[in-house]
């Protein structure tokens, strides 16, 4: 991820498209992607989409295949939803998640890329003379909490009606989608957390820290809440991983040399093997 060092929007637009391939559109700039979100809620452009797809991943539309298209769309889908949160929690920006501000276009290789718009800013404080190094008041931190809580539940009706398309033409498990979702957002928060590159202020730090307890409040009807096992062996001495409740079937993408393989987070996998699989990828 690159690296905060202030509320700036230049610097929010190249993290964005540089660790999330989301770009930012002026407000009276058009789009040149092929697809808006709202196109996944239509079953003509929906099955064209998820068509595509299938045929980059290698995959087929049918049985297993399907549902594995399904699952790799949540999947994929959730590095739009990290964008969303991480130009909230860094930079305090609320991106435009509506169906059809959203767009996306397939890269090629089964992937997505996406762009949006910016919505607002969120208060982080400094209006109200709060510097960098100095905690929001609670004023500031209920405001932020009311604005968060919006932007989550908008959001989890923005996936909502796109999983239950997806899944309606895959067989895929809303469930699965949903725990995938939820396993990259909590992810997402762990690493900037623990990376004081990251955050680098302390008031960032519990801003960020802030805002976790919202979007992962536990709750039955919060779908970005799930209970995660966090992976640890003698050998593994980097970053915390929480492993996925479910797998993504990415094993699936391809054949011989092109073959995916499992993900180093996939519940398939023993602790000796992910262990090996962590480092050798550090090497």
């Amino acid at each position: 991820m690159v690296l905060y060092s202030g509320n700036d929007r230049e610097e929010m637009v190249a993290l964005l498209e540089s660790s999330f391939v989301t770009s930012i559109r002026g407000a009276d700039d058009s789009s040149t992607y092929a697809f808006a979100a709202s196109d996944l809620l239509h079953d003509e452009k929906r099955d064209l989409i998820l068509h595509q797809q299938a045929i980059q991943q290698g995959l087929d539309q049918g049985g297993t295949g399907s549902v594995a298209v399904g699952t790799l769309f949540a999947k994929r889908y959730s590095v739009w939803v990290m964008a969303v949160i991480s130009a909230c929690s860094l930079y305090d920006t609320v991106l435009n998640i509506e169906d059809d501000v959203v767009r996306i276009e397939l890269n090629g290789t089964g992937g997505m890329r996406y762009e949006t718009r910016m919505e607002r800013s969120l208060d982080n404080g400094s209006g109200l003379g709060i510097g960098e190094n100095v905690a929001p008041t609670n004023e500031v931190l209920a405001q932020r909490r009311t604005e968060i809580s919006m932007l989550r539940d908008r959001l989890q009706l923005h996936l909502g009606r796109i999983f239950q398309s997806v899944a309606a033409a895959t067989g895929a498990s809303i469930r699965v989608m949903n725990e995938l979702v939820a396993h990259n957002v909590q992810q997402l928060f762990t690493r900037a957390i623990e990376d004081h590159a990251i955050w680098k202020t302390d008031k960032r730090l519990e801003l960020i820290k802030y805002d976790a307890h919202v979007w992962l409040k536990e709750s039955t009807d919060n779908t970005f809440f799930t209970r995660l096992q966090r992976f640890e062996h003698p050998e593994w001495q980097g970053p915390q991983l929480l492993i996925r409740r479910y797998c993504c079937l990415a094993y699936q993408v391809g054949s011989g040399s092109s073959a995916h393989g499992y993900c180093n987070t996939c519940p398939k996998l023993d602790s000796e093997l992910r262990c090996r699989m962590l480092l050798k990828s550090d090497d």
